[in-house]
């Protein structure tokens, strides 16, 4: 964007002066309410108003542009705060993680131990239970 303004900016500028330039006469004002006349160059004239009025300008939109100045600092401020936040959570994502992969290791050990041991079906164990046996 500056560099839009400032291509716009620099001939506007350049016009301004060579019109000035341009306009080297004595020019004459008479303020008749307070007994006031003054001569001045076109050019200083030209120059002046111009200049004068580039930096009002410039001061507008500075003013204008407050209320955005002051919502992107509280943006910027709760980005920090969501960014610390963000990290500690990251954090304790982790540690979280390191738990979980302790509880599948835990898992995986109980499937190997629950294999090794011999698994008698129900058809014998009920055959067991009607069988006498003598102690």
């Amino acid at each position: 964007m500056n560099f839009l303004r400032t291509l716009i900016e620099i001939p506007v500028i350049l016009i301004v002066i060579v019109l000035a330039v341009v306009n080297d006469t004595m020019v004459s004002f008479s303020l008749k309410f307070l007994g006031f006349n003054v001569s001045i160059s076109l050019s200083l004239l030209i120059l002046a108003l111009f200049f004068i009025g580039y930096f009002i300008g410039r001061l507008d939109g500075y003013i204008a542009n407050a209320p955005l100045r002051s919502k992107l600092s509280e943006s910027q401020k709760a980005a920090k705060i969501l960014n610390k936040e963000h990290q500690k959570l990251g954090k304790e994502h982790e540690k979280l993680n390191e738990h979980f992969s302790h509880l599948k290791e835990d898992l995986e050990q109980l499937k190997v131990s629950s294999i090794q041991e011999p698994k008698v079906s129900f058809k014998t164990k009920l055959a067991n239970f009607f069988k006498f046996h003598k102690n």
